[in-house]
């Protein structure tokens, strides 16, 4: 899973440095992805991975580190979408 995000933001995250080279607390901001980029960031790992986020979960911490990213998909692939929905 780290290796397919790691890809997905060299793609469209675009920051300073390689993704490989990331630790999974680095902050993805201060390496410059903007609020732009990690919604292109966010969709590609959606459709990656076949998961939805929910909606509590869109929020600026939860794109900013892989550890972060790693942890809403994951999250993600266990809540059915129709239970996150009905909520809303």
């Amino acid at each position: 899973m780290f290796e397919m995000i790691q890809r997905l933001i060299d793609q469209e995250a675009q920051i300073c440095i390689p993704a490989g080279n990331l630790t999974p607390r680095a902050n993805l901001y201060e390496l410059g992805m903007t609020p732009y980029t990690a919604i292109r960031l966010l969709l590609a790992i959606e459709r990656e991975f076949r998961v939805e986020f929910p909606r509590e979960s869109l929020n600026r911490q939860t794109m900013a580190t892989l550890e972060n990213i790693v942890r809403g998909v994951r999250a993600s692939q266990f809540v059915p979408a129709y239970e996150w929905r009905e909520a809303a």
